[in-house]
């Protein structure tokens, strides 16, 4: 007289466990994977700046090792404005260049805004560089 259910239970405890484990199994991969996806794919603010970079010419690697010169105009980019070599407000948008541009730029300024005071010179012959430890002082002495 052999127990009919004995072999029942035990496939029915082995059958919920697996679906237990199957059910656990599943989160955890969603939860790995989880995100929405539409706000990741519209971000809040959108804010670019194009930029195409010049091909590079003989000419314009021999401009960027000159050494400055009088006849060179330097222009400051600092704390969102333009400044002169003398420390005074500068538009480059009222000004006509000459000579080569050196547009001395923070250091700690990010990349779009760099590209930014870069697109409002209009200039042919520009070469960005960044402010030193002593040009930082003299620009915040100034401020």
């Amino acid at each position: 007289m052999g127990e009919a259910h004995y072999g029942n239970a035990m496939t029915e405890v082995a059958l919920a466990l697996a679906m237990a484990f199957f059910s656990i199994m599943v989160l955890a991969m969603v939860s790995m994977g989880a995100g929405d996806f539409a706000a990741a794919a519209k971000p809040d603010k959108v804010s670019a700046v194009a930029a195409a970079l010049a091909p590079s010419t003989p000419e314009t690697e021999a401009a960027a090792r000159l050494r400055p010169s009088v006849e060179d105009t330097l222009v400051i980019y600092h704390g969102g404005a333009f400044l002169d070599r003398n420390l005074e407000p500068l538009d480059p948008a009222a000004m006509t260049f000459s000579g080569r541009v050196i547009l001395a730029l923070d250091p700690g300024l990010s990349m779009a805004e760099a590209l930014t005071a870069r697109a409002r010179i209009n200039t042919r012959n520009l070469v960005v560089s960044v402010l030193d430890e002593k040009w930082l002082e003299r620009v915040g002495n100034a401020r």
